[in-house]
């Protein structure tokens, strides 16, 4: 059985803003270190099931399409934050 986690694996923020990034990150009670926000698809290069969230004015990135897809190849677990 594999007991592995993915506490090493950075989290994810897709958000519209450098504030929206913070103020989520916050809500997550996350520090930089371990919340990065996610602004081109290549962020996710080589990352296996990554956790995203999604706040604020997400919709409004303009490589919003490229960074979909991306979620897609990578299965990436996709929460929308509130």
């Amino acid at each position: 059985m594999n007991n592995q986690t993915n506490t090493a694996e950075p989290i994810y923020i897709l958000a519209g803003t450098s504030q929206q990034y913070t103020d989520a990150r916050r809500k997550l009670a996350l520090i930089p270190l371990q919340a990065f926000w996610l602004t081109r698809a290549s962020n996710l290069t080589g990352k296996v099931h990554p956790k995203v969230y999604r706040f604020g004015d997400w919709k409004s990135l303009v490589k919003l399409r490229e960074i979909e897809a991306a979620m897609t190849a990578v299965q990436a677990e996709v929460i929308d934050l509130t």
